[in-house]
């Protein structure tokens, strides 16, 4: 019964990317908080959405993110990160995540390296998809994404990002290959002070229409930040918290989603190490 509900909700309820982590989906509260905007944001929750925003972190620093869809155990999703910056201007990052349950489940493996050159910073990652069903084959396929970040001005940011285009696809010798989702964003973000940024991204699977994100983070206190935002194409409203404390990160974000419910997440992180200082990126040096 249990089976027969996954694959029900899956298939006549759930807008696309709900339900799979095939189509790269976003394991980083803070911007799932502020409305899935994601693109835009340079600091160790890159490693999870656009790689070239790891150049703006200065520590090593580990993550642990856990996800659940609609108060169903199927749908949880458990995620560590890891980021190592280097004396020059670059820092590697390694994800690792698995979504589902002994029934049906992914397991993403992903290894990167961002570079900054100046006021734009590239990022490269690799990843390793693999999709196992009860009874059947387990299908895997690499997925290559590559993402810049641009800092036109001390305040401005425009940033892009695709992930698979190399076009994986999950392979099997008893089923039929299945692509991976091409999919393409593209965000811009100002910060109005050190205590609010507003950010809007623009994203497109090429099988399903473009979904448009808009979201705010501001600084109530030292250590506290508050998110919100909104998301079309399925729609739904985001909201989060986050605290900064010595070495400690942590954050946490809720969205609603009107036919399937709500769906949250939380991250911890640690920083540790020597601080490797960064070189401003912007147009006005």
């Amino acid at each position: 019964m249990r089976y027969l509900l996954f694959w029900l909700w899956g298939m006549l309820l759930a807008p696309p990317g709900l339900l799979a982590q095939t189509d790269n989906a976003l394991l980083n509260p803070r911007a799932v908080g502020m409305g899935r905007v994601s693109v835009i944001l340079a600091d160790e929750g890159a490693v999870w959405s656009n790689l070239a925003g790891l150049t703006a972190v200065e520590q090593a620093s580990i993550l642990g993110t856990y996800e659940n869809r609609f108060d169903f155990s199927a749908f949880q999703t458990f995620a560590l990160g890891g980021v190592l910056p280097f004396a020059w201007p670059g820092a590697a990052g390694l994800s690792l995540s698995r979504f589902g349950d002994g029934l049906y489940n992914e397991l993403k493996i992903g290894l990167g390296y961002a570079h900054q050159l100046d006021m734009v910073s590239l990022g490269l990652k690799i990843n390793y998809v693999q999709v196992a069903q009860q009874d059947l084959d387990s299908r895997g396929s690499f997925a290559f994404e590559l993402g810049g970040l641009v800092n036109i001005t001390p305040r401005f940011v425009f940033a892009a990002h695709i992930y698979n285009f190399n076009q994986g696809q999950l392979r099997a010798e008893s089923t039929e290959n299945e692509a991976l989702p091409v999919v393409m964003r593209a965000g811009v973000g100002y910060q109005f002070s050190d205590n609010l940024l507003l950010g809007a991204e623009l994203e497109k699977d090429l099988d399903f229409p473009a979904s448009v994100r808009v979201g705010l983070e501001y600084r109530i206190a030292k250590p506290f930040w508050v998110r919100t935002g909104i998301r079309t194409a399925p729609f739904d409203v985001h909201g989060g918290l986050g605290l900064r404390h010595k070495r400690w990160l942590f954050d946490g974000a809720i969205s609603t989603q009107t036919n399937l419910g709500i769906t949250f997440q939380f991250s911890l992180g640690y920083r540790w190490g020597q601080s490797q200082k960064r070189p401003k990126k912007n147009a006005d040096e």
